[in-house]
């Protein structure tokens, strides 16, 4: 027996075996694959060239829109081999032709006659058959054509991967790891096949209820459909064990690692360096285990819902099936339905534990963040994360309501099976023969009281069952009470916290805004200030620059009342216009105007002298009227007298 197993062992054990890939092979692009073959007279041979013609356009458009060089992306491109070259012999051809068609068997007959080609035999001597006479004989460009022809189709039945890995091969280091699998991993993807074909397997059977014409053979269908579920379990059940199996590994590990490293800091008298790099060392460890037992919780969680899924559709359909039947014949498929609520709610108790496990972590680690945040963290943080602790809460109390009510569900399943054992023992029937004596008669009841008396046990032992189901159900019930009484507080408690988080999200934005819009106004203000101030640096400059082009010492003579004039005066005198006069006499005045111009004259000058024409006999007054201020004008005359009275 022990050497069975050991080779039972030893085949399903993976030494020794390489794993290939499924999709090597695969031609994930089009390709225009071109092949040119020519006969060598010197090597006796076929040389054979291909080119990848689709390689070889993608380059020329890429070196058209960029320049050599400038990506990376070209540099990878141009190490791929656009063309391949080789020669082969008849029969080294021969012999690749064996190769190919083991992938294509379609690709037998396109091989062209290479009989020619081939070096004579034996009989082929022995008949005076000679080379040169078969090289008179053979077609070489013929055989050239239909061996490219043959290429093209290889290229089409077997794929481009295989022709060429098959004409042109090419030995790299690490060349055989692209082809091969990750045993783990291809193991993974067997089993995962697995649960994948056992689904549709119940998937498939489940549907087959509409079908059945009456009830046995649906109760055959229901077989089928227990037998298929049982293997789907145990299926699952392996798969998941798999992915467990690390994660357990890593557990245990890190426990040990860790009740040594206590150890030795308990034990041993180490030093400060040293005791701070085994703490460290510990958290490390310590931090691997913890992240080791959330991925098994949530690879449980996956398990369970997995069971739980298959179990209810089962059960829909069975309800389904229950409306099409009657009350007394449906009887015969009651046990079964009993069974698989009983299921289904200890898979769903099981989910919902894992759940609340999940949740209990999520909610520790909301509160390490808590613990974590410093005295200056804002606001709009610490509200954040009591918000994510109050959902974790809530779902925590979904969780265990769940759970709850799945427990009540349970127990409901067993009450449900008591009470149809104790309802088909009370309506047994016992049957007696006829008797023509009393006295035999008497004999009977007597024979049959231990039988009725077993039939009271077990009807008494159900009872006691029922009663403690239902007290049990009882508490589960109070228990939802106030669980639920607890929920809704936390919902309340829930929403005042966001009425408040929301309230303070709004005053902190209409006090921002408030800041903002006194920002702005401010802002503005400057901005005004600085557009005053530059504008009146511009006219001050203005100003200074036009002072500068015409310095001179100026007079303006304002205007006087005209006075009365001689009559000998003409009447064109008094339109005398005024003007500015200057102070320096009339012969320089009249000297400079002669002066000829120079090469400065563009240049500003310094004082302009201004000539005043004086109508005649205004000479002498000309200079002293120009030297003395001007005069205020003189009052206006008085009213005239108002008019005498009329009598």
């Amino acid at each position: 027996m022990s050497m069975l197993s050991a080779d039972v062992e030893k085949m399903d054990s993976l030494d020794g075996w390489v794993a290939i890939k499924s999709d090597i092979f695969e031609d994930r692009e089009s390709h225009n694959f071109r092949f040119l073959v020519q006969w060598s007279e010197a090597e006796s041979k076929f040389a054979v060239i291909c080119h990848n013609r689709t390689l070889q356009h993608k380059r020329r458009r890429m070196m058209r829109m960029m320049k050599v060089g400038e990506d990376e992306e070209d540099e990878e491109e141009e190490e791929e081999e656009s063309s391949w070259a080789a020669m082969f012999s008849a029969s080294e051809l021969k012999h690749l032709h064996l190769q190919l068609t083991g992938s294509g068997d379609a690709l037998s007959g396109f091989l062209p006659d290479l009989s020619s080609f081939t070096q004579p035999g034996v009989w082929d001597t022995l008949l005076r058959r000679t080379w040169r006479e078969q090289e008179l004989e053979r077609d070489v460009d013929g055989v050239c054509v239909q061996l490219e022809k043959y290429f093209s189709t290889a290229v089409d039945v077997c794929g481009v991967k295989i022709l060429l890995e098959t004409l042109f091969p090419q030995e790299k280091e690490g060349e055989e790891d692209k082809y091969c699998e990750n045993l783990q991993e291809f193991k993974r993807k067997a089993m995962e096949e697995q649960v994948r074909r056992a689904k549709d397997t119940v998937d498939t059977i489940i549907h087959r209820h509409r079908a059945a014409a009456g009830l046995v053979q649906l109760m055959k269908i229901y077989e089928e459909e227990d037998e298929a579920y049982n293997d789907l379990v145990t299926i699952a059940t392996q798969y998941y064990q798999h992915q467990l199996q690390p994660f357990r590994d890593m557990r245990e590990l890190s426990t040990l690692h860790t009740m040594e490293i206590q150890k030795m800091l308990q034990l041993q008298e180490l030093g400060p360096k040293r005791v701070c790099e085994l703490e460290k060392e510990a958290e490390e460890w310590s931090r691997g285990a913890n992240e080791a037992v959330c991925s098994i919780q949530d690879i449980t969680v996956c398990y369970f819902t997995e069971t739980t899924t298959a179990l209810s559709g089962m059960l829909k359909h069975m309800d389904v099936d229950r409306k099409r039947f009657g009350h007394a014949s449906w009887a015969v498929a009651t046990p079964r339905l009993e069974k698989l609520k009983f299921l289904l709610a200890k898979e769903t108790l099981q989910l919902m534990r894992a759940r609340e496990m999940c949740v209990n972590r999520r909610k520790d680690h909301i509160k390490e963040k808590m613990s974590g945040v410093c005295d200056g963290a804002s606001v709009c943080d610490v509200d954040m994360l009591e918000l994510q602790y109050y959902e974790a809460q809530l779902e925590l109390y979904d969780c265990k309501l769940e759970i709850l009510k799945n427990e009540e569900l349970l127990l409901l399943a067993q009450i449900h099976t008591l009470q149809r054992q104790i309802r088909e023992l009370k309506e047994e029937v016992v049957y007696y023969d006829a008797c023509e004596d009393p006295a035999e008669l008497q004999c009977m009841q007597t024979d049959a009281s231990p039988a009725h008396s077993d039939g009271n046990h077990t009807h008494s032992h159900l009872q006691q069952q029922l009663l403690q189901l239902e007290r049990k159900r009882a508490m589960t019930s109070s228990r939802r009470a106030t669980l639920r009484n607890r929920k809704e507080k936390c919902v309340e408690a829930h929403e005042l916290q966001q009425r408040a988080a929301q309230q303070r999200i709004t005053q902190h934005h209409h006090h921002h805004s408030v800041h903002l819009k006194r920002e702005k106004r401010k802002e503005e203000e400057e901005k005004r200030k600085e557009f005053v101030r530059m504008e009146r640096e511009r006219t001050l400059n203005r100003l200074r620059s036009f002072r500068e082009r015409g310095q001179g010492q100026f007079l303006v003579k304002t205007h006087r009342p005209n006075k009365p004039r001689p009559p000998n005066l003409s009447c064109t005198d008094s339109d005398q216009p005024m003007s500015i006069i200057t102070l320096t006499p009339p012969t320089q005045a009249s000297s400079s105007t002669s002066k000829p111009r120079g090469k400065g004259w563009g240049q500003k000058q310094r004082d302009i002298p201004v000539h005043i024409l004086l109508p005649p006999g205004a000479e002498g007054l000309g200079q002293e009227q120009a030297l003395t201020p001007p005069l205020h004008p003189p009052p206006p005359p008085p009213p005239p007298p108002p008019p005498p009275p009329l009598h």
